[in-house]
């Protein structure tokens, strides 16, 4: 199993770098950071943007993987968005992963002055934009004319496809989602259950991951896709339990391990960041051996 730390983008860099660089020492798999304009509860604290994080982030680590968690289409258009996406690839020497979802209402959802989505719309809106920026992850030139999105002659690699193209990880729970991740993803990204749109449950559990794991392999049968050739993460970065000790660590790592996930995340201690948690306990849990 492969497991990984979230870190806020919410501390000044000079104090952000330091827990970049300790996730990368520690010997984890990958790191992310959320990308939003600004974070729910947090609304008014400090909260910084997330590719140019990344970007300093790739310049102070040599080893970990980089993603976001996740980007959506609140605020992006997939032809920048990539041109970003294969910058920082390139800046991080191959490390970054391509986090994506939906998105929900909020801050996000109308500072750039739109009405805010039906559910409906946000679902279709995530479908095309998936599908748009994996084209133009694969291909040297993009046209597209599609519902919500356009690209004409888009070319976003320098390098004209001469690299590999980046991991994208899809976050969805829902069957529309699913199917999305099943066509395009290398990763399927769960954090559990929202009671209603717009809520976020604080934390998965294995019971409910195993639910959702089999979902998920239906739906990539019906979509001709080997369900092992998908990763599963677990995101549980709102479940601070998880720090308490690294033997309570392995145990939840074994229960959601049988529930079919290959990938876990957790928050990473940061007062200065708002995660309080153990960095001792977070070194012990790096160096657990994980089947």
């Amino acid at each position: 199993m492969r497991v990984g730390v979230r870190i806020l983008p919410s501390a000044h860099w000079k104090s952000a770098r330091h827990s970049w660089r300790l996730a990368d020492e520690m010997g984890f798999e990958h790191a992310w950071t959320y990308d939003h304009v600004a974070w729910r509860e947090r609304l008014g604290s400090t909260w910084y943007a997330a590719m140019p994080t990344l970007a300093a982030a790739a310049g102070v680590t040599e080893r970990i993987r980089l993603g976001t968690l996740v980007s959506s289409p609140n605020f992006r258009h997939p032809v920048p968005f990539t041109k970003e996406i294969v910058t920082l690839d390139d800046l991080s020497d191959g490390r970054f992963i391509l986090g994506l979802g939906a998105g929900s209402g909020g801050v996000d959802a109308e500072v750039m002055g739109e009405e805010p989505w039906s559910t409906a719309e946000r679902a279709a809106r995530f479908q095309e934009f998936v599908e748009l920026t994996d084209r133009l992850l694969r291909t040297e030139t993009t046209d597209h004319a599609g519902r919500y999105y356009g690209a004409k002659k888009a070319c976003v690699d320098p390098e004209g496809r001469t690299r590999a193209r980046v991991p994208i990880a899809v976050a969805a729970t829902g069957p529309r989602g699913m199917r999305t991740a099943a066509r395009h993803a290398d990763i399927w990204v769960t954090n559990g259950h929202s009671p209603k749109p717009g809520v976020i449950a604080p934390s998965a559990s294995p019971e409910l991951v195993r639910e959702q794991i089999g979902r998920l392999s239906r739906i990539c049968a019906d979509e001709n896709r080997d369900p092992r050739t998908l990763r599963k993460l677990a995101h549980l970065g709102q479940d601070r339990s998880v720090l308490e000790s690294a033997a309570l660590f392995v145990e939840v790592a074994a229960q959601y391990r049988d529930a079919g996930v290959t990938d876990l995340v957790v928050p990473f201690p940061d007062e200065r960041s708002g995660d309080h948690g153990d960095l001792k306990v977070l070194e012990q849990i790096a160096n657990v051996e994980l089947p």
